[in-house]
């Protein structure tokens, strides 16, 4: 190896090594070289960094990816063309769009061309950019706390006046005695309220001068005012905390309390009088009223034993009037239905059908009126007689339905079932579910006009209980009116005339419902229908 192509291998190491960027280009502006890191700082491809390409190549690359603002591409090329040709030295930042920072300084050199290095003065620029910052926050924070302090100045003596006003305006007399137990202030209202002469206000006044004056007044009670002196000083001198209410001679009450400070003692003075009169006064109401409560609490005693023998003589009543209404209703419904039935001969008058078939209805409604009234008081009473079995759910519907098919069948009305959603067994009592049934089924045949369907269906809800709705085509109930329907002895105006009955029956169910633990609910619209349903818990369901 020569020593030309020794010498321009070791130059070509020196400038791969720089840490700046190193671009030359020829009279003709095309690349004659550049190192890796010219071509890392500006992140241009590989293929740009060959011999030969032009500086047209780098400005239009550049223009094209944002790196000199917004603009028209071609107008940004060849702008800074014009200014590349001029071949003058140049020296500039430039900072790139991902914030990079580069010194950009050109010098022409001897033959034509130029060499241009690219320095990253990132961490210089951010270091001076901190520290300007960091200076400017200085000078800032300076100002501010000086503005502070004079503002605090300012408020220090604006407070310290307005303190002198407030302590002579209170309503509470206030004192403050220092370590050597002297006067330090002691406001207008301490000297009326404790009728003290104007001299015990000033400054240094001693605390002993205060209760010697009081002691010789009477103020502490009687005794020797010198013991009473030493007492109080000897306390006083503890800067114990300490608050109580001291009688006057002339029967005003003043609060006293005190509290130590740095470099002495403060004690507040208020008038309590009122305040303590006014307690009393509570008190004695208190006492009133403890009494006129303890008095009605025993009227509502006596009134609550009371209701509670007159239920227990109407239950008596209504158990002994059960079976002397019984047994005759029973003879009457018998007799009537053996004549309707003509066993013993032909009725020769038409007429008398008519009314043996009025008596049988009549007595077998009135039959039914008297268990639903007992029915009630039962309940009322709270005896429940529930006796638990498993319950056929299919076969209970099926009887219910049978029962009710006449009454619905004689009004052209449809009555349909859907067992699908269960057809298991419910722990239960037969009875009363059937009574459920049947009372449900009942109502909705009675409000279901000519020609309307009633419908009895089963589901199993996401908590493993059973539910069995009856729903109708019915009028329905207005949603005011909704409660009120479960409410003993009420029945609501439906648009059309009002239906036999005495309102038990919903009053009823919702009894039974709630000794399975579970729950009535009704869902009604106006004019489109009623639905009502049985919820029975998860524990009920056996299947």
């Amino acid at each position: 190896m020569n020593a030309p192509e020794h010498d321009s291998l070791v130059l070509r190491d020196v400038i791969e090594h720089l840490h700046q960027g190193l671009s030359y280009f020829d009279r003709d502006l095309r690349l004659i070289c550049c190192n890796r890191q010219y071509l890392t700082l500006l992140e241009f491809p590989d293929w740009m960094g060959r011999p030969g390409t032009t500086a047209e190549d780098f400005l239009r690359y550049n223009a094209e990816r944002g790196e000199y603002g917004p603009g028209d591409i071609e107008t940004l090329v060849q702008e800074r063309l014009e200014l590349v040709r001029r071949f003058e030295p140049h020296r500039f930042e430039r900072r790139r769009p991902d914030g990079l920072v580069l010194l950009i300084e050109g010098n022409p050199v001897q033959g034509g061309g130029f060499v241009t290095t690219y320095t990253d003065i990132t961490a210089l620029r951010q270091s001076e950019d901190a520290l300007k910052q960091a200076n400017e926050d200085l000078d800032s924070r300076v100002r501010a706390r000086t503005k502070e302090l004079i503002e605090r100045e300012r408020e220090l003596q604006e407070k310290t006046a307005t303190l002198e006003t407030v302590l002579h305006s209170v309503t509470n007399g206030i004192t403050m005695f220092d370590d050597d137990l002297k006067v330090v202030l002691a406001n207008d209202r301490l000297l009326e309220m404790l009728d003290l002469p104007k001299k015990f206000g000033m400054p240094g006044t001693p605390f002993e001068d205060f209760l010697m004056y009081n002691a010789r007044r009477g103020e502490y009670g009687p005794g020797d005012p010198e013991e009473h002196v030493r007492d109080r000083v000897a306390a006083a001198k503890r800067f114990e905390p300490h608050a109580f209410v001291r009688v006057r001679p002339d029967g005003s009450q003043i609060e006293i309390i005190g509290h130590p400070v740095p470099g002495g003692f403060v004690t507040t003075y208020t008038d309590v009088t009122e305040q303590k009169r006014a307690e009393a006064l509570l008190r004695e109401a208190n006492a009133e009223l403890e009494r006129r409560v303890e008095e009605r609490t025993r009227e509502l005693t006596e009134a609550k034993e009371r209701a509670e023998r007159a239920n227990r003589a109407k239950s008596s009543f209504l158990a002994q009037m059960s079976h002397e209404l019984r047994t005759p209703l029973n003879s009457i419904i018998g007799y009537s239905d053996v004549v309707r039935q003509e066993m013993f001969g032909p009725i020769a008058n038409e007429r008398y059908r008519e009314y043996m078939d009025s008596i049988h209805w009549s007595g077998s409604h009135l039959l039914e009126l008297i268990n639903d009234i007992l029915e009630m008081a039962r309940m009322e009473s709270g005896k429940a007689d529930i006796t638990d079995e498993p319950v056929d759910l299919e076969e209970a519907v099926r009887a219910a339905l049978i029962t009710v098919a006449e009454r619905s069948g004689s009004k052209s009305q449809s009555l349909e079932s859907d067992l699908s959603g269960y057809s298991g067994r419910l722990q239960a009592n037969a009875r009363r579910v059937h009574q459920m049934l049947l009372n449900l089924l009942s109502n909705a045949v009675k409000f279901t006009p000519e020609g309307g369907t009633i419908r009895i269906s089963t589901r199993r809800r996401k908590n493993g209980g059973i539910t069995i709705s009856v729903s109708d085509t019915g009028p329905g109930i207005a949603k005011e009116d909704v409660a009120k329907i479960l409410e003993p002895f009420t029945q609501v105006r439906t648009g059309r005339a009002n239906q036999e009955g005495t309102g038990l029956g919903l009053s009823i169910v919702n009894g039974l419902i709630g000794e399975h633990g579970g729950r009535l609910s009704v869902h009604s619209t106006l004019g489109e229908g009623t639905r009502m349903d049985l919820d029975f818990p998860p524990e009920r369901t056996l299947d």
